[in-house]
């Protein structure tokens, strides 16, 4: 049985220049790259693992590009050539059936587990195994009708963004029992996914596709496409680190095997297969040095949105560190300082990840698919993101006083006297509870992505190319634009919170002991104190 093959069957969802949905093969999707605005599906997860497995595939088509020579070649062109797609893809077209008897894509033709589960938990976004959703209703015992369509991206998306943390169990490979190791995260889950936007595919693709001389295979073109795979030797996992990025692209998290019934797929038989490789080496993330874990991929916060860590995504690496960002902006960079891209020229950021719930590896809370404009001329100067930085410092100290003013009015809310050497002090619950209640922030922080936006766009102009410098103080516009939305926005989500206490007497009260306007002086972080400890240890007691 060999059916639906990934190259020739319509499963990628493009949007073309008009606008309009369209899906291809992927044959189709490389030679129409240049007519299609991008790859969008309605998981972000899907639309991150469909861009690494394209990348993959011209990695292997233009062996490399193995330089700035040879890809500004390819750049020039404005399109992929049919004459290298066509025969990359024919060389190993047997290889992408979906549901092949030998070596079906991405799976394992040999494997059998102890009991079949449904197909949702290939999609991690699913409630399924130990992962639980707020808003999903799909489940292991649930019967699901996938066409095979649907099953290749979810396939794909799994390989990469499968969430680890329990217990695999037994499984017959090649008709001989193993047993194999705990389930383990895949290749993309942890950390922040990274790509810039073109004005059609092609370009994004183009831009996302950094030279490099790696020289690792994808599954499709390996004998034992799972000759990597975890192995489990007594007590000990046995893993096998990654070979590049090609291997990174195409990594198989999961030993996988489609079980079809007239067309349709509701059951697989599905286990550990290749625990991910966390070294700082996939050109789509960040990477940052913490006291904790060294260097480590740069995550999605659950609290926050990707932008509000714009500056830590764009900064520049200093030249003997091992921190690194998304190889796409070095790239941008290069290809600006050799004359092929202009320096006003602007890109859309796309930064996909999944937040996981605090000291609870194994669940995640959300995920999210952000869009940030920027111009090569921020991603190429440490002063523009230093000042970015310093900006969403400053929002973030606005966010602090949002909070303390917010329980102060709690506490005089409950407590009038509180405030007072012989008052009553609320109880600490009941305070939180009620500044939950009212929490400005938000509100704060969702009027606060808009100007960021702009922010972004603008903040080039602050400075003057000329005399390499900051223009002057009354001419930085976007610097004091953001300042004043910073302080209005604050006062604003305040005012609203406010109005949730009511009109009581208490109530106004309170709020009108606490103040609800913004100065520069409340977007400054006060000094920090020091650790008594380290006080002790630097002059010891004084006498």
């Amino acid at each position: 049985m060999a059916e639906f093959n990934l190259i020739e069957e319509s499963w990628i969802p493009c949007i073309d220049l008009n606008g309009q949905r369209v899906e291809y093969g992927i044959r189709e999707t490389f030679l129409k790259a240049h007519e299609l605005q991008e790859i969008c599906d309605d998981s972000p997860l899907v639309t991150v693992a469909i861009h690494r497995l394209l990348l993959a595939i011209l990695y292997r088509v233009y062996e490399g590009p193995s330089d700035m020579s040879a890809w500004k070649v390819l750049l020039k062109t404005g399109c992929f050539k049919e004459i290298g797609i066509k025969k990359y893809l024919d060389a190993y077209q047997k290889r992408f059936y979906l549901l092949d008897d030998k070596m079906p894509f991405f799976q394992m033709a040999e494997l059998e587990t102890k009991k079949a589960v449904s197909v949702t938990r290939l999609a991690t976004e699913c409630v399924s195994g130990n992962n639980a959703t707020l808003f999903d209703h799909s489940g292991d015992e649930k019967d699901a009708e996938w066409t095979l369509s649907q099953a290749a991206k979810q396939l794909i998306a799994c390989q990469s963004f499968a969430l680890g943390f329990g217990r695999s169990g037994d499984a017959k490979i090649n008709k001989v029992n193993e047993t194999l190791p705990y389930s383990a995260d895949a290749i993309a889950l942890r950390g922040m996914n990274i790509w810039l936007q073109g004005k059609t595919l092609f370009d994004t693709l183009t831009i996302n596709l950094v030279p490099t001389n790696d020289d690792s295979l994808p599954p499709w073109e390996i004998g034992n496409p799972h000759k990597n795979r975890d192995r489990q030797k007594g007590k000990k996992k046995i893993t096998v680190s990654s070979a590049g990025i090609v291997d990174r692209f195409t990594w198989q998290s999961r030993l996988i095997r489609f079980l079809p019934e007239n067309g349709a797929l509701s059951r697989m038989f599905f286990t550990q297969g290749r625990s991910a490789d966390k070294s700082p080496g996939d050109p789509m993330k960040v990477y940052r040095k913490s006291k904790v874990e060294g260097i480590s991929a740069l995550s999605l916060s659950s609290s926050k949105a990707a932008w509000r860590d714009a500056n830590s995504i764009f900064m520049i690496p200093a030249a003997q560190s091992d921190e690194r960002r998304p190889e796409c902006f070095n790239l941008i960079v290069k290809a600006r300082l050799e004359g092929m891209i202009p320096t006003e020229k602007q890109f859309v950021a796309h930064v996909v990840g999944l937040a996981s719930a605090p000291q609870k590896a194994g669940k995640f809370l959300l995920w999210r698919h952000d869009r940030l404009p920027i111009s090569v001329a921020l991603l190429d100067d440490s002063n523009l993101i230093e000042r970015l930085g310093q900006l969403l410092q400053k929002a973030e100290q606005a966010a602090i006083e949002l909070n303390q003013r917010t329980r102060r009015i709690a506490i005089l809310y409950l407590s009038p006297d509180a405030e007072k050497p012989d008052g009553r002090k609320p109880d600490k619950d009941e305070v939180t509870r009620v500044a939950d209640v009212m929490d400005p922030r938000p509100s704060y922080w969702a009027r606060m992505e808009r100007h960021f936006i702009a922010l972004l766009q603008n903040l080039p102009n602050d400075w003057d190319e000329t005399d390499s410098g900051w223009k002057p103080d009354e001419q930085q516009s976007a610097t004091n634009a953001w300042r004043e939305q910073v302080k209005t926005e604050a006062k604003q989500a305040l005012g609203e919170s406010i109005r949730s206490l009511g009109t009581t007497a208490r109530a106004i009260q309170a709020v009108a002991r606490v103040r609800t306007d913004f100065n520069d002086n409340d977007l400054v972080p006060l000094p920090q104190k020091k650790d008594k400890a380290k006080r002790k240890m630097k002059g010891g007691k004084k006498k």
